[in-house]
């Protein structure tokens, strides 16, 4: 079945694909862009690369221009690192997590084939000492209970190496339904508007001058990401990368320090802890923001990285924009951005390669 809008974005959601475990995500993705692009493929790494071919008056198969769309599939989560005797399983972060959004939080547990339910806990707070209760317990004194008995009981489920994510429901809330929350927004969303860009390119592709490429990569969140696989096996001349970003609008926070806000569009990033961004595609998505009259926003604090750091040094070197998705509560159980926002960071990328002019 294929979704759009909010139903895709919810289905993208709720798969379970921390970095290293994206089959899921990347099986749901498949079913989406089926007929959808002139092909697609899985790389070594495990990227899915899709393509749209160029059919306009202007194209040539050795047109200089290759545009590159990425967005990762991967989400922060964890990793089984032992079971003790007892059958509670030790881990790690897959990712940044702050560990204060840990304990009591029930997750998903398992690998591509087999996954069960557990709940990351801690020592209650009647057993703390006084110095305790004043501390975030950190994640070494975590663990996950499954309910089994003992070692071997865990170990008929799971697996040392296996994976755990948040378990999350995805809601619309607010007075106006216009906000939605779920885990993996970042960066399941940006997966969905690459989806949806790629339907509305591939239904009049005879507008395009030159090839689209669709790279959804792995593994961006632990700071390996497939991109770099990608934008070498694409080679392209132009790259946009739609991310999430955390926007820190909350009370009393000023800017810069708060680096956007909600319901004012998608954020175009100027530089971060790993891009300085193309200032002619920077000026480019403006220019075109304005005249379509689709809101967006500049990012006021660089922070962060994202897969535009190895695109653009892959090859010759690439000229990257970042287009983001402001998410409040990001990388926890329970990130929330809106719809209204997610239309708008879009429809900018659909709008800037029906008008490309740079």
């Amino acid at each position: 079945m294929k979704y759009s809008g909010i139903e895709l974005i919810k289905q993208l959601s709720l798969t379970f694909g921390p970095s290293g475990c994206e089959d899921a995500v990347r099986d749901l993705i498949v079913e989406q862009i089926e007929g959808e692009c002139d092909g697609y493929c899985e790389d070594r790494v495990g990227n899915l690369i899709a393509k749209i071919s160029g059919r306009g008056m202007d194209y040539r198969p050795q047109n200089p221009r290759r545009i590159m769309l990425a967005a990762h599939m991967d989400e922060v989560g964890f990793m089984v690192t032992k079971i003790t005797d007892e059958g509670y399983l030790k881990f790690g972060n897959v990712g940044g997590i702050d560990p204060a959004v840990l304990c009591g939080r029930p997750v998903t547990v398992g690998n591509e084939k087999n996954r069960i339910l557990g709940v990351i806990a801690s020592k209650a707070i009647h057993l703390q000492t006084p110095e305790e209760r004043t501390q975030i317990t950190p994640v070494t004194k975590m663990y996950i209970d499954v309910g089994a008995t003992d070692a071997e009981d865990a170990a008929k489920h799971i697996s040392v190496g296996d994976f755990a994510t948040f378990v999350s429901d995805f809601e619309i809330f607010g007075q106006d339904g216009k906000q939605m929350k779920g885990k993996a927004l970042d960066d399941r969303c940006g997966c969905a508007a690459l989806i949806e860009i790629m339907r509305d390119l591939f239904a009049s592709r005879a507008d395009l001058p030159f090839d689209v490429y669709f790279a959804f990569t792995r593994c961006e969140e632990v700071g390996i990401s497939g991109a770099n696989v990608a934008a070498h096996t694409i080679a392209p001349t132009h790259a946009i990368v739609m991310e999430s970003t955390a926007i820190n609008d909350l009370p009393g926070v000023k800017f810069p320090t708060r680096v956007s806000e909600l319901g004012k569009g998608g954020i175009i990033s100027l530089m971060d802890g790993g891009t300085i961004y193309d200032n002619g595609m920077v000026q480019f998505a403006l220019r075109t923001a304005k005249v379509k009259d689709i809101p967006c926003q500049i990012k006021q604090y660089a922070s962060g990285a994202n897969d535009a750091r190895v695109i653009q040094r892959s090859r010759e070197g690439v000229k990257v924009l970042g287009m983001a998705l402001p998410t409040r509560y990001i990388h926890s159980a329970s990130c929330v951005a809106t719809n209204a926002d997610y239309e708008a960071y879009r429809d900018l990328v659909i709008a800037m390669l029906r008008g490309w002019d740079i």
